[in-house]
Formats: C-alpha cells, structure tokens, sequence
C-alpha cells in the first residue's frame, strides 16, 4: 500500500502541475472482490444493525501516513441489534485530506444529513466498520407520498459465491421498501436473539 500511495502521490503531483486537478490515489484500479453475503448472514454476522442520520466527518491519516481514514458520526434513529447511546461512528478506509484523495473499490462514502441503514462489525481499535464493505450500507430515500426507500450501496464489489448455505437463503435486494427490509430484519434478528 505505501508504495502504490507513493507512486500515486508522484502522479498526482504530476497531473497537479499539469492542470488537470486534485491527485487521486486508488487502491486497486478494478472492483474489490468479496463473497456475496445473503441477508441471512449479515443479520447473523453483524454486531450492531442501526438506522441513522449522518451528521459529522473527520478524515485523518493513519499513524505513518500511509492510508487515509474516514470517521463518519450517525445519529442513530433505530437500533435493530446492538445498544447504542443515542450516536455510533464509522470508520471507513479512503477520504481527502491535505489536498490528497485515497478511494478504495467497494469502501461507500457518506454523505453529511443522508440517512443510511448499516451493518455493522466491531473493528480491531475499537470502531465500527462495514460488514462486507459496501454490502453492508443502504441509502435511504423518500418519494413525494413519503414512502421511504433503501438502495443497496454494493458499487465497486465483485461479488462471488458464498457459502452452499448463502445460495438457498435471501439474496440482499438492490431496492426495497424500507418498512419490508426492517421487518424482515427484525424478524430474523428475533430468530437469532439481539
């Protein structure tokens, strides 16, 4: 990873000079490949499953500077599984800070005030991060009659099989009624115990 950022930073630096804008350092040029993970087992798998609003961002290097992160505050609106008090933060790989942008395929970003649905593990330093990646997000929308709506956030994954067990159990949905998607996932966390 530090030498890809190297390289990156040089062309950046580059491309800078040259006019064409803000460097850009990519970790992996095509799609990040993950197993497919069923409903199921992000319910199954997950420490913490919350409904929240993004209210704040704080990007930052890591101790060597060499992977920027991104901590994205939420406001959480429901918690499905977990306790939380009231706020959860995301730690996510990628972000801009100090003029230099890292992008990770298949890491989702966040948006100040939009309202997400998460899955979530506890991370290593103690923050909470993805389950699955991008598997492991859906944005919110609302039409003009107030039906809200959950739009799966899986770009930048190549997803392959899962476990046998992941194929007879319920695909994630790309678009779904978000009342339908949290019945079903109140339903299966009930089966599992919270």
């Amino acid at each position: 990873m530090r030498i890809a950022m190297r390289a990156w930073r040089e062309l950046g630096k580059t491309l800078l000079l040259a006019g064409v804008g803000v460097p850009v350092l990519v970790s992996g040029l095509e799609a990040t490949t993950v197993k497919r993970l069923s409903l199921e087992q992000m319910v199954r798998g997950s420490h913490r499953i919350m409904l929240g609003r993004c209210i704040s961002q704080d990007t930052y290097w890591n101790k060597n500077r060499t992977r920027i992160y991104t901590a994205t505050r939420f406001a959480v609106t429901e918690d499905l599984k977990g306790e939380s008090r009231g706020t959860a933060t995301v730690v996510t790989v990628g972000g801009t800070i100090e003029g230099m942008t890292l992008v990770v395929s298949g890491m989702p970003s966040f948006r100040v005030h939009e309202e997400v649905l998460l899955f979530l593990e506890a991370g290593k330093s103690g923050n909470w991060i993805l389950m699955g990646l991008s598997q492991g997000m859906f944005r919110i929308t609302a039409d003009r009659r107030g039906v809200r709506t959950a739009h799966h956030a899986s770009s930048g994954l190549r997803l392959v099989a899962g476990s046998p067990e992941s194929s007879s159990q319920t695909p994630i949905p790309n678009r779904i009624e978000l009342d339908r998607l949290l019945s079903r996932i109140r339903q299966l966390v009930g089966n599992s115990g919270k």
